[in-house]
């Protein structure tokens, strides 16, 4: 059995930067277990499988860490709708995704894939700020008082402010010590972040740690931008609309861009999340009589 497959780097226009995700077309026949073992041997943070929709979407997506399907993730979404904007050899200007958190719209404009995310929801977590200082190798006082919480757009993160960027760089993840806090209170992964101010530009770095997932880090981020982007527009900047352009990936030598807005609906927060993508390999998946 052959499959032709794409890696594309999202939220970056140039290669080898951003976040790396494969793609693998014509999907339908394969098991789910197949599917497990492709994300495995491409060990990247996500691999993604294109099928047929089953009602009214453009295609349906089935979303992969190397060691268990998502229903939702931010950089293979885009990853996906490049891919299958090649596929039909042109670009609209909106798309809908189907995957395991429903219908995804994504609007396409100026070379950038913007998604709208889930609804987001928050939780208090009962993990004291000196128990997560101590399981990312950081002095207490490095980071904020700002409320730590998990928040989730699609996949559930839990958030955390730190003082500046010489914070981020200088944390050292004991993964094996976040991953226990992480499957203990119900949280994909933690991702950290500092805030430069409104002015700034670009506003936010980002770091996301996932080791449950098999990520040990993860180089940018979709759904924990849209997370952070909720959690900014409930704590820092209540107002009606609003966003912020965020850098991720810096330290690992893969920076990308991320651009999130938020928009309050009669139905709630509105959150997007939108960024740039590249294909930079393109071949053939050789299965073999794999089953």
């Amino acid at each position: 059995m052959k499959k032709r497959i794409l890696q594309i780097d999202a939220f970056s226009d140039r290669p080898l930067l951003g976040n790396p995700a494969a793609v693998v077309f014509d999907a339908d026949d394969l098991p789910t277990g197949i599917m497990q073992r492709v994300a495995r041997e491409m060990n990247l943070s996500e691999t993604v499988f294109l099928l047929r929709p089953t009602g009214d979407a453009d295609y349906r997506a089935r979303i992969f860490t190397p060691v268990r399907e998502l229903p939702f993730a931010g950089h293979p979404t885009i990853a996906a709708a490049h891919a299958f904007c090649g596929e039909q050899g042109r670009t609209p200007r909106n798309l809908t995704q189907e995957c395991g958190i429903g219908l995804v719209p994504i609007r396409i404009e100026g070379g950038l894939y913007t998604m709208t995310q889930a609804t987001p929801q928050f939780r208090d977590v009962p993990v004291p700020k000196a128990d997560l200082a101590e399981a990312i190798c950081l002095p207490l006082d490095r980071l904020t008082d700002s409320p730590h919480q998990i928040v989730s757009t699609g996949v559930p993160w839990l958030l955390l402010e730190l003082h500046g960027l010489r914070a981020l760089a200088d944390l050292r993840p004991d993964l094996g010590r976040i991953e226990r806090i992480c499957h203990g209170i119900g949280a994909a992964g933690l991702t950290v972040f500092a805030d430069r101010g409104t002015g700034a530009t670009p506003r936010l770095r980002l770091r996301t740690f996932a080791p449950g997932e098999g990520v040990a880090e993860d180089p940018v981020c979709g759904s924990g931008n849209g997370a952070l982007a909720a959690w900014i527009a409930t704590h820092l900047d209540p107002v009606s609309r609003g966003g912020y352009l965020a850098e991720q990936g810096v330290d690992m030598g893969r920076r990308g861009q991320v651009h999130a807005g938020w928009e309050r609906t009669a139905d709630g927060l509105r959150i997007t999340v939108g960024g740039a993508a590249c294909i930079v390999l393109r071949g053939e998946l050789d299965l073999g009589d794999a089953s």
